[in-house]
């Protein structure tokens, strides 16, 4: 009876440590994302480093992440969303280049461009 319980609770344990160690692996996965690195390689070509479009993404209609207006009445998901889908002839979708945890990243940069 004794070794029973001391080899539940080495199970236990072990299986407590894996846990442990695979989110380890994903926090460091994801402390490897730089979301300022991931916007500027992926939006910067429509939306300037201060979240206003530049010249070719005023001709696209792109979103001015500036705007307090387009940030109060917008959602994370949505912007997200956004991100994912794309407008077609407008944006691209990026579900094919970033994946869920980088779309993610972007929303707070996206959102620390509107003055306060």
């Amino acid at each position: 009876m004794y070794k029973k319980g001391l080899i539940v609770l080495a199970l236990f344990v072990f299986v407590l440590s894996a846990v442990a160690c695979f989110q380890r692996i994903t926090l460091a996965k994801e402390a490897k994302i730089d979301p300022m690195k991931l916007y500027i390689k992926h939006c910067s070509d429509c939306h300037d480093k201060n979240g206003k479009p530049t010249d070719f993404g005023r001709e696209l209609e792109s979103t001015d992440f500036t705007d307090k207006n387009w940030q109060t009445n917008t959602s994370d998901a949505k912007i997200v969303k956004q991100i994912v889908d794309g407008t077609p002839e407008k944006m691209m979708s990026f579900k094919e280049k970033l994946n869920s945890d980088e779309m993610k990243a972007l929303v707070p940069v996206i959102r620390s461009f509107v003055k306060k």
